[in-house]
């Protein structure tokens, strides 16, 4: 897979200067690789959110105004819950030869036998965590869900993947096909009319037998 080529200037840190930045469409961030000092920098905010559209699954070449290039990940990104747009973001660099611990997106592939019978499908895990060298990061991690009846479901324990090292529970749904809704309630009058739907146990506090009346 190719880097994404990211420009940045390098920028006083201070959140004077961060305010300032923001008020002109830029927004702070920083760079860091253990064993080095972060480095303050600065991106234009729509350069930003192009890179955060590619989650944390592409390698960034980061171009700095000094004439120097890091090799990085995005790893984390602040966002104003009020207007949705990014106020700080934080660039881990690198080794070519050390694992790096991301998240990697999960697609899907293929349309479920369950799908043919109106069933739904409902994406549950939407990233798989692992461990892997630069070189072998994958853009994302397909997965077919084309045998899927309703009711079935895969789980990360059935994935494998080459040159990388899952860490996300086995036990983690990713995705998984439910009935049409219709069809739930159907199922649920056909009880009903049969008699067969158990009555809800109260639980809570009243009175005794003994205190009653």
């Amino acid at each position: 897979m190719s880097d994404i080529v990211l420009e940045a200037k390098l920028r006083e840190a201070g959140r004077s200067n961060a305010r300032a930045l923001r008020r002109q469409g830029i927004v702070p961030g920083v760079f860091y690789f253990h064993g080095e000092d972060s480095i303050p920098l600065a991106v234009h905010e729509l350069a930003l959110r192009l890179l955060i559209a590619t989650s944390e699954s592409h390698l960034v070449n980061l171009k700095l105004d000094d004439g120097s290039e890091k090799l990085c990940i995005l790893k984390e990104v602040v966002v104003d819950p009020i207007t949705d747009r990014p106020v700080h973001f934080d660039l881990m660099g690198v080794a070519a030869g050390e694992v790096i611990k991301v998240g990697v997106p999960i697609a899907l592939t293929g349309r479920s036998a369950g799908q043919a019978e109106g069933g739904i499908v409902q994406l549950i895990l939407h990233e798989l965590d692992i461990e892997v060298l630069p070189k072998n990061l994958p853009e994302y991690v397909e997965v077919d869900i084309t045998e899927l009846n309703i009711g079935d479901s895969i789980h990360v324990s059935e994935l494998s993947l080459e040159n990388a090292t899952i860490l996300t529970s086995e036990d983690a749904t990713i995705v998984s096909i439910s009935a049409p809704r219709v069809a739930a309630e159907d199922e649920v009058a056909e009880l009903e009319e049969t008699g067969e739907v158990e009555e809800p146990e109260v639980i809570g506090k009243g009175k005794k037998e003994d205190e009653e009346e």
